[in-house]
């Protein structure tokens, strides 16, 4: 009898400095799990802040190191802002410069590519030029012929162009707004890569482990006006997105799935909401949340007998078609 196949996806929201509870998460598994978590996954999905640590994992970069990026640049990602961006910022400009994300970014990835990578990714964006939703993705296909030249940098900038937060990011592509428009959650986006290009027309068995950020559910107080402008909206109407998005990807994982979704995830209590309310608040207080309910959500997987296929599962390695780990020449169609 032929095994089925089966792959395995890790799905990385977004959520801005709140990404530092996911990158938390992401290295006391590494840890407790003994080598890089990117070797025990077929497919690495990540958006916005989650795409950075998406193509980190890919890049082979411990998982430490990268939260440190959040700890100890945190302030430099979130907190360029001249006199113009203090005065208008939300209404006529980002909140943010691009700078200082831009900074970190070069200095972790350098001038590596897609196509540098030797673990499969999927990065949600935006394309602002096209109006549609963009996916980077390394050469795991042979029609992927493009991304595989694409640097890290500025993939993680498109990604994670965040209306009313970021600039939106120019590159050689287009212009992008932050993936978190069409995917905060890219669990979705991975299982149909899976079944559409990894493994199509197979039974393939597909686990997805998510890992969220603590998002904190937008919603109307009671009392609330009821009609607002963008005054009243500024930042909470991306909030709402992402919130509205997380929630819709979760109730469709676990109906498709049932227990081949794992997700990893908490909800902020209401003292713990007001550290970690914004995208952009970096604060001991926010800092100390996030690392502390990270270390206890990743102890809390590591006790739960669902998560144990995540742990044994070994990913074989991947195929690419294009750029510099090229490891076929087979150019047409097949399934893997």
């Amino acid at each position: 009898m032929t095994d089925i196949p089966t792959y395995h996806v890790l799905a990385l929201s977004g959520g801005g400095y709140r990404s530092l509870y996911t990158a938390t998460v992401l290295s006391e598994l590494e840890s407790a799990l003994g080598r890089p978590i990117a070797s025990h996954f077929d497919l690495i999905c990540g958006t916005s802040a989650g795409g950075m640590l998406a193509l980190g994992l890919a890049a082979n970069i411990p998982a430490v190191e990268l939260k440190a990026l959040f700890e100890e640049k945190g302030n430099r990602i979130f907190g360029c802002r001249n006199l113009m961006r203090r005065m208008f910022g939300f209404w006529l400009t980002a909140k943010h410069a691009s700078t200082g994300l831009r900074d970190v970014l070069n200095e972790r990835f350098q001038s590596m590519t897609i196509g540098d990578l030797k673990h499969r990714v999927l990065i949600p964006t935006v394309n602002y030029s096209t109006g549609r939703g963009q996916f980077f993705k390394t050469p795991h296909h042979p029609s992927f012929e493009l991304d595989h030249r694409m640097k890290l940098v500025d993939v993680a900038l498109a990604t994670a162009a965040a209306p009313v937060y970021f600039p939106l990011s120019r590159n050689e592509r287009g212009v992008f707004a932050d993936g978190g428009l069409v995917g905060n959650a890219p669990g979705l986006f991975g299982l149909h890569e899976v079944r559409t290009f990894l493994a199509p027309n197979q039974q393939a068995k597909v686990r997805v482990l998510s890992i969220g950020t603590m998002t904190i559910g937008s919603t109307v107080r009671g009392g609330a006006s009821l009609d607002r402008g963008f005054g009243k909206w500024r930042g909470s109407l991306f909030d709402l997105v992402i919130s509205a998005q997380e929630s819709s990807v979760d109730y469709m994982l676990r109906q498709s799935l049932g227990e081949d979704y794992f997700q990893i995830d908490d909800k902020a209590t209401p003292d713990q909401g007001k550290d970690v309310k914004s995208l952009d608040r970096v604060s001991i207080g926010s800092t100390n949340t996030l690392r502390d309910r990270g270390v206890h959500a990743a102890q809390r997987a590591l006790g739960d007998p669902l998560f144990k296929p995540f742990r044994a599962h070994q990913a074989a390695a991947a195929t690419f078609y294009h750029g510099t780990n090229k490891n076929s020449t087979n150019t047409t169609e097949v399934s893997c």
